[in-house]
């Protein structure tokens, strides 16, 4: 098992990036995979309902929401 945590804030090591990495230190004590994904920091579109979209995520890629949804799905 492995758990995808979104950090949101612009601070990649602020308050919610201390207490994500606080809570994946007890999923590895759990013996559980974590990874932090930062999204946070850079524009993140939102869906404008074009109906366009594809197998492989949103055809706007300006942004990290397809990366992120990449992962998900691993």
């Amino acid at each position: 098992m492995k758990v995808l945590m979104l950090n949101g804030s612009p601070k990649a090591k602020g308050n919610t990036g201390l207490a994500l990495e606080e809570a994946g230190k007890i999923l590895q004590e759990a013996g559980i995979e974590y990874e932090i994904f930062q999204i946070g920091g850079g524009p993140v579109r939102d869906c404008i309902g074009c109906g366009r979209c594809t197998e492989n995520g949103c055809v706007f890629d300006d942004d990290k929401v397809n990366e992120f949804i990449a992962k998900a799905k691993e």
